[in-house]
This record gives C-alpha cells, structure tokens and sequence, in this order.
C-alpha cells in the first residue's frame, strides 16, 4: 500500500499519516518540501502519478487513496487568544490546510475572498501586537488630530510574502463589545488655562457647569448653553475615522458565522453617526459612576454599532477624565 511504502523514506520521517475515505493525508512542519521531495521520488523510481486540481493533491497509478499534502496542525491553538488563534489558522490555511481544519473557519475563509489572499506556502503570518505605539491626540476647538498615526500603528497581526514584505495589516477584535482608541487627555480638561479647559469641552460638547460638579471647580468651564450636535457629529466622524487606522484589515469576530471584515485603503473607513443629543451626555456622580460618557449611534463601513467614549481613569486611584476610551457595541 501507498502509506507503507512512504513509511520506508528516510525524508517521510516525522511525517504523520491520517486516512480519510479515499484519501492518504501526509502531514509534515514543511508540507511543500515534502511534496517536492516526494514528487522526485516517484519520477525517480517511474512511478506514475498526476497532480489533481488541487496542487496538493496527487493521484499515485496503483494507489487506491489520494495522496494529499497537508500542514501539521497546530498544537493547542484551542486555548491561545484571538490573535493567536488566526496566526497559526493562517499559517496553516497557506500551507494548504482546508477550511474545516482550522479553528475559526468562517472567518479565514470571509478574510481569504475579502483581500484576495492567495494560498500560496511562501506567505507567512506574524503577530505584532506588542509592537503598537501610541497614537496621542491634540486638539482645537473644532478639530482632534492623532499624531504618530501611520499604516501599520494599529496592526495586531501582519501577513508578509516571501520576501518578508507586509502585504496586510489586519486588526483583530473577538467580541461584540470592543475598545479602539485609549488617549490621555486630563491635561486639557484640568488645564489650570481657563480658555484650554473651555476648548476641550466645547469640542465634545460637555456642559463646564456639570464638569465641574462631576469631578471638582478645577475641572469647571465656560461653555455653550446650547450646542450644534450635527457639527459635533462631524468632529467625531473625523476622530473615529483617524482612530481606525489607514491602510488597515479589520477583522471582527462578533460570533460564530457572524464576522465583520473590512479592507480598507488609505482612511477610507465611511462612517455616518447619529442619534446625538443632550441626553447622550452621562456624567461622573457620587455612588452612581466615576466617569464621563457620551453615546450615539454609527453605521461603521457597513456595519450598526453603538459607540461610547468614555472619559475616565483606569484605576482605583484615578481621578477625573484621565482618558478618552472609545467602545464600539456591536448590533
């Protein structure tokens, strides 16, 4: 039989052998080199063989089972992280594994046809998290600026060809309630510059009265009694446009079946917000909640969420609007 006689080969070593209907599956850490390997044995030896549409797969005269070369599968990836888990489900997609061998399926497969990624085992996947930095923003009355804010600031795992060139950034997220952004900015709400303080909360449309009820006087501003939410509206669009990313893949796992998956070039990201008013303003209060928020609705390159920014601290011994966080709820 075909599995008996590879079982003889020195190069087949370490390679494990798994049976499936009329299938002989031959998995090894190099599923390319062993195919090659294996090819130039049988044309060595005058053993007739056809590749079948798939270039995995091999028809052996004489064998009654297929001979299909796939990746080893990953060992354990049930119990790493989100990120983890598309590395090595990537990883072992281009090395020729089938969909239904990995561990998020749906997923690999929407990503696949989204960026047009093609199985091609000289592609590798590499996880970049770590290398994030930070994106901090200024601001002006009408306008917020994230600064250091270029492709690839954003990237939680990166897919690069064989020339070690990035061909995608891909940002991931598995849940349907997420954070994009986490800035500092206490030192404008609590600027001891009265016309900075009345800036920071003329941009988000922060009442200066409350502001100072919520967190202390030092916090207090001269604000409008009324504002223009739809100009508001516009602010946020071009801040949560910046927040994204450029050139970025986003990659949400909402559930199972359910991804929202995007390819977006330069900041195309198209946003349209809604649903701002005076009510959407939540404020710090004694025994209630320590922090700011401001909710409204957004349809997000296609996809319904409802967005937060909070302005808060992170700890038990933060004061005040120490950061601006912004949660996306997925709907």
């Amino acid at each position: 039989m075909l599995k008996q006689q590879l079982e003889k080969l020195d190069f087949y070593k370490g390679v494990k052998f798994e049976v499936k209907g009329k299938q002989l599956f031959a998995r090894s850490k190099d599923r390319t080199s062993l195919q090659e390997q294996t090819e130039k044995y049988f044309k060595r030896n005058r053993i007739l063989f056809n590749p079948r549409k798939k270039i995995t797969e091999l028809d052996v005269t004489g064998a009654s089972q297929v001979l299909v070369f796939k990746p080893m599968a990953a060992k354990g990836a049930g119990g790493l992280k989100f990120e983890d888990q598309i590395v090595a489900d990537l990883n072992n997609w281009l090395k020729g594994a089938d969909y239904d061998e990995l561990k998020h399926p749906d997923t690999i497969q929407q990503l696949v046809k989204t960026i047009r990624l093609k199985q091609d085992s000289s592609y590798y996947v590499k996880g970049v998290g770590s290398e994030n930095t930070r994106r901090p923003p200024t601001f002006t009355k009408t306008k917020a600026t994230v600064t250091n804010n270029v492709k690839g600031k954003v990237s939680d795992v990166n897919i690069y060809n064989k020339s070690n060139r990035v061909l995608h950034h891909l940002s991931l997220k598995f849940s349907n309630s997420f954070y994009i952004y986490n800035a500092t900015v206490i030192n404008y709400f609590r600027s001891p510059t009265a016309s900075v303080r009345t800036m920071i909360n003329e941009f988000f449309g922060f009442d200066g009265v409350k502001m100072g009820k919520a967190f202390g006087k030092e916090y207090a501003a001269k604000t409008p009694k009324n504002y223009n939410y739809s100009s508001i509206l516009t602010r946020f669009r071009d801040l949560l446009i910046q927040c994204l990313g450029p050139d970025i893949v986003l990659v949400l796992k909402v559930g199972p079946g359910n991804n929202h998956i995007d390819n977006i070039k330069g900041f195309g990201h198209k946003i349209s917000l809604s649903g701002l008013t005076k009510d959407s303003y939540g404020y710090a209060e004694t025994g209630v909640r320590k922090y700011n928020f401001i909710r409204f609705r957004a349809v997000v390159n296609g996809h319904n969420y409802e967005i937060d920014f909070q302005f808060r601290g992170t700890t038990s011994t933060d004061t005040g609007p120490r950061y601006l966080r912004i949660l996306f709820k997925a709907k």
